[in-house]
């Protein structure tokens, strides 16, 4: 059972609110223009927690991301960042709340140097966590520190995809929504990205993780949820996964 108390309003008036959960979604619709994406989807994850949202391409996953940023046209239902509601927020309060979004594309600014990237974003007001100092990223990352001065035209897509998570962790955020970061790269970058993540949980940070790749999330989740067409279908935890893998490879055509 979640528990929670309302304190005062502040950060212009969302509420306030001890809770176990980093993020609790519920009943969450979603559309693009007229077409309704997202039909009534039920998540958590609770402080700490890896949790992995598996699902076909076209299932909804990248768009609850999106969702939960808000960053879809439209959204209704509940969505909860450490208790204080954030539906009909702008995805800048989203982020003020230490929720950092990696999304597909990447989103970093690709004329400016790997280091450049990492020293441009601000420190999240009122967050808990402080800024990941560049030395820390640096030995998470040993690839970025070879390439602090290199454009991130010049970047290969895994060192790419390493900045993208490092320039969100230079900002305090805590709760990280990461959309397909295994897709397309070599097996030796999706080890160091397992391994970052294993880095990541045991300090505290709380990872809603999108991915196809069943093999790479498979031994990094506390939990899962699977999609269909806009809807949860499954959702269970890591323990339960032996019981669960023949209809996932089935679902994911592994």
């Amino acid at each position: 059972m979640n528990r929670s108390h309302i304190e005062a309003p502040d950060d212009g008036g969302i509420d306030t609110v001890t809770c176990e959960d980093a993020l609790r979604v519920t009943g969450l619709e979603a559309w693009y223009g007229e077409s309704h994406i997202l039909h009534g989807v039920d998540l958590r994850a609770a402080r700490g927690e890896v949790v992995t949202l598996l699902g076909r391409n076209g299932s909804g996953r990248s768009t609850t991301l999106k969702a939960i940023m808000g960053l879809t046209d439209l959204r209704s239902g509940s969505i909860r960042v450490d208790g204080r509601e954030t539906v009909g927020r702008e995805p800048q309060h989203v982020a003020r709340l230490g929720v950092g979004y990696c999304p597909e594309e990447r989103g970093f600014f690709a004329g400016l140097s790997c280091e450049e990237n990492l020293l441009l974003p601000p420190r999240l007001p009122n967050v808990k966590r402080t800024p990941m100092p560049l030395e820390e990223i640096y030995a998470m990352f040993p690839n970025l520190a070879e390439r602090r001065t290199s454009q991130g035209t010049r970047l290969s897509g895994g060192e790419q995809q390493m900045l993208a998570i490092a320039r969100i962790l230079r900002t305090g955020a805590d709760i990280l929504l990461l959309d397909e970061i295994s897709e397309g790269l070599a097996p030796v970058i999706v080890q160091t990205l397992a391994r970052v993540i294993r880095l990541l949980k045991s300090r505290g940070f709380t990872i809603l993780l999108v991915e196809q790749n069943f093999r790479f999330a498979a031994p990094l989740a506390d939990r899962f949820y699977v999609m269909e067409h806009g809807r949860i279908v499954d959702a269970f935890e890591a323990a339960r996964l032996p019981e669960k893998t023949a209809t996932l490879q089935a679902l994911l055509n592994i």
